[in-house]
């Protein structure tokens, strides 16, 4: 019984968690461009405001360099980018296009957490992600798989072919799974366990958005080199 509660116990509050920021992002997008942006706006600058409280909390400890700096400021530059990219969606891609992309970080995180909770397995990153396993990582992909294979076939979001838009979104997925790896890095690097503690079950903005941010990012770039 304490093993399962071990591994399962933070589950309802993360569920409830995520309900209540799926059900704000629903209608932010729903909404217009505008509330959208307004909404992104403000996730970024909270996320900003952690890397700050990340940086005197290893100042605090007097042990803050020059590289923890350009570390927190990197990563300032990324959630700035990432922001650019989800308005850059929105607005040149409809809602649709953002819809997708969150749905596919929501599918690769939650499948990813069920799966290497209840599978386990080798590490994928022990040295930096302890928790997250190959299993997980496996997961979340082929939980990605299905849902472009669905998207695709049902209400077709780009003119790619359905293979490449299958493998596009595999690969989207595994850019969020690094950004959560990123995330875990400079939360070690930092010594702190969350980026804050304002959302029950998940830590902070930038531990519950890090993957998305990743896939954000690496969008723009599709976007721009497309363009």
């Amino acid at each position: 019984m304490n093993l399962i509660h071990e591994k399962w116990g933070d589950l309802g509050v993360r569920v409830a968690s995520a309900a209540v920021m799926l059900m704000l992002g629903v209608v932010a997008i729903a909404a217009g461009s505008l509330v959208f942006g307004a909404l992104v706006c403000a996730v970024s600058l909270i996320g900003i405001w952690e890397l700050v409280q990340m940086g005197r909390a290893k100042s605090a400890k007097g042990i803050f360099s020059f590289a923890d700096f350009f570390a927190l400021s990197g990563y300032a530059f990324f959630v700035c980018l990432a922001a650019v990219g989800l308005i850059f969606l929105y607005v040149g891609f409809s809602a649709y296009g953002v819809g997708y992309l969150v749905a596919l970080v929501v599918v690769t995180d939650s499948l990813g957490y069920l799966v290497g909770r209840k599978v386990g397995g080798k590490k994928f990153w022990p040295s930096i992600s302890p928790k997250k396993t190959w299993a997980g990582v496996l997961g979340g992909w082929g939980g990605v798989a299905v849902l472009a294979l669905v998207v695709g076939t049902v209400a077709p979001i780009s003119n790619m072919t359905l293979t490449g838009f299958v493998l596009f979104s595999v690969a989207m997925s595994f850019a969020s799974q690094l950004g959560d790896i990123a995330q875990s890095a400079l939360k070690r690097r930092m010594g702190v366990k969350d980026s804050s503690n304002i959302i029950p079950g998940h830590g902070g903005v930038l531990d519950r958005f890090d993957a998305l941010l990743a896939a954000s990012v690496v969008m723009l770039g599709c976007i721009l080199y497309a363009i």
